[in-house]
């Protein structure tokens, strides 16, 4: 009778040990799936961000392109308003232009009339659209399929072509993660920290302090990436990336 109560009790500890693994492994993956729904939301909202940053990019160039034409527009009116004006015959019965001799000047048209042929220089030619936002593009789709350095030869390009881009922080935010896919944790720290000092405004800072955290976590270095942590939730504290923080700060403790 002793030696069935022992069995019993034994079998008891056996199935309690099983049921707390099971519910340890049932809690590790409830939290890797919060996990992966909070970096698939990030990565949601970043690509909003993307478009919106690429719209107004191009906005901005059409302007330009706007700009450079009317310019060449207004030239080309002062140049038909400075033309001497032909007295060999009255301005109603002047030829067209395509007809009057070679050495004779270009007669100059009253605002009711227009002339059927016209000679007047063309205005000046339009400069094509830059080749910076395709490297952009093609740069971050590599860097978010892990080929980190495929990826970042073509963000250092597009920087070198478009410096002035409005897409400059968002580039140098997806070099920074190409080192950090490459485990190259110092370099990845350095980019990402370029894009807090010179573009502390801008959303991206935010995600760029999220990652100094995160890469300090990878090195093992707690107080840097505690202390940067506090910064992102001091400086955005409502950011996308903001409530990613918080808890990872939770983890460290801090």
């Amino acid at each position: 009778m002793r030696k069935a109560g022992i069995f019993i009790a034994a079998c008891a500890l056996v199935l309690t040990g099983c049921a707390g693994k099971m519910d340890a492994q049932r809690g590790l993956s409830e939290e890797w799936r919060l996990r992966s729904l909070e970096e698939n939301f990030l990565n949601f909202k970043e690509t909003q961000r993307e478009q919106e940053e690429r719209v107004r990019d191009q906005q901005r160039k059409l302007l330009d392109r706007i700009r450079v034409m009317e310019e060449s527009l207004a030239r080309l009116h002062e140049q038909l308003g400075v033309a001497p004006v032909s007295h060999a015959a009255p301005l109603a019965s002047a030829a067209p232009m395509a007809a009057a001799p070679a050495h004779s000047p270009a007669p100059v048209y009253a605002p009711s009339q227009t002339p059927t042929t016209a000679h007047a220089p063309a205005p000046a030619p339009v400069a094509p659209a830059s080749s910076g936002k395709g490297l952009y593009e093609q740069g971050m789709t590599l860097v978010r399929a892990e080929k980190g350095e495929e990826g970042r030869a073509l963000l250092d390009k597009f920087l070198e072509t478009d410096p002035q881009s409005a897409l400059v922080p968002n580039a140098l935010y997806w070099i920074g993660e190409s080192h950090y896919l490459d485990k190259n944790y110092p370099q990845a720290i350095l980019t990402f920290k370029d894009v807090t000092r010179r573009f502390p405004k801008h959303h991206k800072a935010a995600a760029a302090l999220l990652k100094i955290g995160m890469c300090y976590q990878m090195m093992g270095e707690k107080e840097n990436a505690t202390l940067y942590l506090r910064a992102l939730l001091k400086d955005h504290p409502k950011s996308e990336p903001a409530p990613a923080a918080r808890k990872l700060l939770a983890e460290l403790g801090g």
